[in-house]
């Protein structure tokens, strides 16, 4: 695939898992989907699947704005809504301690048994319980063989989509000056630290920037950029308003949990 060289390995090989499907869509007509995909490999797939005019594509996670999602990809003659996406929403409730599991508890629960990620889609986790939207194939592996999340026992139940209770983002809009657009100015500005501490948290591989691993403080970021903190949610640099009068650089960002 031309255009290709400047992408990493794993991008590369997922591309053209990608350019199969869209083969066997020209050859059988019927919609071939992907496994979940995080948002960086979402923006990929799909600034290709548009140049691809001869089939179209659609992007669905289980739920509207879901983080994770699939991509199903078809001949432009089929409905999008009919396609089925295999995507099952699976109920998690527990003791009353429940309330003390997190979401890495349960991805950590989930993955202990076997399961690769990219069955996982998002995981919402709320007060009395929690939804974990997983691969249909994969649903009664999950079903039979969780039942304990961290030391809580727990139960499961399939559910449908109209039972899913979204959460509301639990945003923060932060305004404030940085001497540059390096990583480490903007990410201390959003997560409140002081720009030596989040370059060692940044060094120390703690920090995703598009969701794709970063390691270097002085990476030079851009409207529009996420930045994900382990434990501290994420930030959004959401706009560049222009210099203050000593010089630095005014910016917005949203924070999100």
């Amino acid at each position: 695939m031309q255009g290709e060289n400047h992408f990493p390995p794993l991008e590369k090989a997922m591309l053209e898992r990608i350019r199969d499907k869209v083969e066997m869509v020209q050859n059988s007509n019927l919609p071939q989907v992907t496994d979940f995909l995080d948002p960086h490999q979402q923006q990929v797939v799909e600034s290709y699947l548009k140049t691809c005019k001869e089939v179209k594509f659609m992007t669905y996670g289980g739920y509207p704005g879901a983080e994770r999602a699939k991509i199903a990809v078809m001949s432009n003659n089929w409905i999008a809504e009919s396609v089925n996406l295999g995507i099952s929403l699976v109920e998690v409730k527990g003791s009353p301690k429940f309330k003390e599991l997190t979401h890495r508890d349960y991805l950590g629960a989930a993955l202990n048994l076997g399961l690769k990620r990219e069955k996982l889609g998002d995981i919402i986790v709320g007060e009395q319980s929690a939804v974990i939207i997983i691969d249909e194939g994969v649903t009664s592996f999950l079903l039979q063989n969780l039942s304990q999340v961290n030391t809580i026992s727990v139960a499961l139940e399939e559910i449908s989509p109209e039972k899913l209770v979204t959460p509301e983002e639990n945003s923060k809009i932060i305004s404030g000056t940085v001497a540059s657009l390096r990583l480490d100015a903007v990410a201390g500005l959003g997560f409140g630290y002081s720009r030596s501490k989040i370059a060692r948290v940044i060094k120390a591989d703690q920090v995703k920037l598009n969701w794709q691993r970063v390691k270097d403080p002085s990476s030079q970021l851009k409207t529009g950029d996420v930045i994900s903190l382990k434990g501290r949610g994420r930030i959004v640099l959401e706009d560049i308003l222009g210099e203050s009068k000593k010089g630095r650089l005014r910016i917005v960002v949203k924070k999100v949990r």
